[in-house]
């Protein structure tokens, strides 16, 4: 989980001032959206009364439609049974209002008698005409086409009755062409279309074109599932995509709704969008919370750390001093603070050259005493060589010359220490390699061949690890090269193999051996031998048959140990 924690200073505060701003930020959130709630809803009550106001105008002409066709529903029994007089007091209705295109009065059985225009009509085959009969309730209805006049109208139906029964309706036509249009104070508002429909979720009337008005009804809320007894107000977008807010107002004692349609970008519906700035207040709060957290931060704080770790990455880089500004406003404590490293960083330089001063002089001591080492041995080798000259035995001469060896491998090993550049390590496989081609070339003639097979890697070893392994290979190679010898008609061949795996270090050296070599030996190589590899801290594997002898070492390549003090 602490790998998932920011370790950025800034970071961290903002979410610490955050976390502390978080109460705050719920408060400021609740009181912004019940402000907003309030504005909506005072809102929302605004456009519903406009909308009201702005439909008086039809509300009036449909209460006014039925309350005369109920005037004409309490008279309708005596004019049933005398068209002549209907006519003549309905057309006479007719031409003193022109409010009206048409007046009839449609019996239960469809066939119209008596209407303002004096014709007979036959209702009874139209396809709403025996719904309507069954339902026996006020309606309105739109006929884009009306057969009588020839124009758009809506149709107010009022039932009557006869002697207590229900005995058909009367039917008035208002013409759409004779309704008001919207004033221009309440265009200015932004109302975009007021319409009206039926519980059937069919426009009755529009201030523009029934069409037209057609476009700006809500896209996803059909108008038969809007008419209600109950007024609301909801934002939508219409058939063309344009967002929109809708007022529904109910008029009273009629099946008819009134729709208002209104831009959300002018007017009250814009109004409403003021009162979301509001909800910006939580944020500005935070972001002026921030910016005076962080540049307090900054100013008291982060910008003298940045000096200070600059200060401190230039030190660590190039072991250099720069001069840091120590502007009079830095803090108390981080001028301490820089003191205080500009003092250890001194120290540290004091502390490092002194350090380098004693290393070199003991690299100097330590190759110096490598190199005085290997002369030595060298003089003696040169002192030895005089005395195989002057020797007349050849046993003599033999020891002397195996004692020579192993005195110059012990050279070449301090001429390997002398050159080392790997902290006091001896590349092993570069001394195995000098030791086999040198032993290959004094134990052979010219003429004598040997098949030689070498796998020697790259193996670092330190002193004590390298020298006894030099001297095992040296008498290895010595038995391998006075034993070696061809089996029937093959050549002599010679493996020498130094491999490492992990820190397992394995040499072997196998050699041919003939049926009929015989040797005498006096048993010390094979004693200095396991002398070497005990001090490896090997094991040593011999395995000898008629045509070959091997020779396995195995052993632990060790880390350096410093030599215990004898106090």
């Amino acid at each position: 989980m602490n790998n998932l924690r920011p370790r950025n200073l800034l970071v961290q505060t903002m979410l610490l001032m955050t976390l502390a701003l978080l109460p705050l930020g719920a408060v400021a959130i609740f009181q912004t959206n019940r402000v907003a709630t309030e504005a909506e809803n005072s809102a929302q009550l605004a456009l519903l009364a406009v909308t009201g106001r702005a439909a008086k105008t039809e509300e009036l002409l449909i209460e006014r439609a039925f309350g005369v066709a109920q005037f004409f529903g309490s008279i309708a029994g005596d004019f049933v049974d005398d068209p002549d007089a209907c006519t003549e007091h309905l057309g006479s209705f007719i031409e003193n209002d022109d409010t009206y295109s048409f007046i009839g009065i449609l019996p239960i059985s469809g066939l119209m008698t008596c209407s303002s225009t004096g014709q007979d009509y036959d209702f009874s085959s139209f396809p709403n005409f025996k719904p309507i009969m069954d339902a026996q309730k006020r309606s309105i209805e739109v006929n884009r086409n009306a057969a009588l006049t020839g124009k758009s109208v809506f149709i107010v139906s009022e039932p009557f009755e006869l002697d207590g029964a229900f005995a058909g309706f009367i039917s008035i036509s208002i013409p759409h062409d004779g309704l008001p249009n919207v004033s221009d104070q309440i265009e200015a508002l932004g109302l975009q279309e007021l319409v009206t429909f039926n519980a059937d979720g069919e426009i009755l009337t529009a201030r523009s074109d029934i069409d037209t008005a057609a476009l700006q009804l809500p896209a996803s809320m059909p108008l038969d599932t809007l008419s209600t007894t109950q007024t609301r107000a909801f934002k939508a977008k219409n058939t063309a995509g344009e967002a929109r807010r809708y007022t529904v107002v109910p008029i009273e004692g009629s099946p008819a709704t009134v729709m208002g349609i209104w831009r959300v970008d002018t007017g009250l519906g814009n109004h409403i969008a003021a009162f979301i700035q509001p909800a910006l207040f939580p944020v500005l709060m935070w972001v002026a919370s921030m910016s005076v957290a962080m540049l307090s931060i900054y100013t008291l704080v982060l910008r003298h750390m940045v000096q200070l770790r600059k200060a401190m990455d230039n030190f660590a880089k190039n072991r250099r001093m720069s001069e840091p500004e120590k502007p009079m406003t830095m803090p108390i404590e981080f001028q301490s603070l820089n003191d205080n490293f500009e003092a250890m960083a001194q120290n540290i330089m004091q502390d490092e050259a002194k350090l380098e001063d004693s290393l070199r002089e003991k690299n100097v001591l330590i190759k110096e005493v490598h190199h005085r080492v290997k002369n030595n041995l060298q003089l003696i080798s040169s002192i030895m060589n005089m005395q195989i000259r002057e020797a007349e035995s050849e046993e003599t001469k033999t020891v002397l010359a195996r004692l020579q060896d192993r005195i110059i491998s012990l050279a070449t090993i301090h001429r390997d220490l002398y050159q080392s550049q790997n902290a006091g390590r001896v590349n092993s496989g570069a001394l195995v390699t000098d030791i086999v081609e040198k032993t290959l070339e004094l134990a052979t003639s010219g003429n004598d061949v040997v098949d030689v097979t070498t796998n020697i890697e790259l193996v670092l070893l330190f002193p004590d690890q390298a020298v006894p392994l030099s001297l095992l290979m040296a008498e290895g190679m010595t038995n391998a090269m006075k034993y070696i010898s061809s089996s029937e008609n093959n050549k002599p061949w010679l493996k020498v193999s130094l491999v490492q795996a992990d820190d397992t270090c394995t040499v072997s050296i196998e050699n041919s051996v003939g049926a009929s070599v015989t040797s005498e030996s006096t048993g010390l190589g094979a004693q200095l031998i396991t002398a070497f590899g005990i001090q490896l801290g090997g094991k040593i594997d011999v395995e000898k048959d008629d045509d070959r002898y091997a020779m396995t070492v195995h052993f632990k390549i060790a880390e350096f140990t410093p030599e215990t003090p004898d106090f």
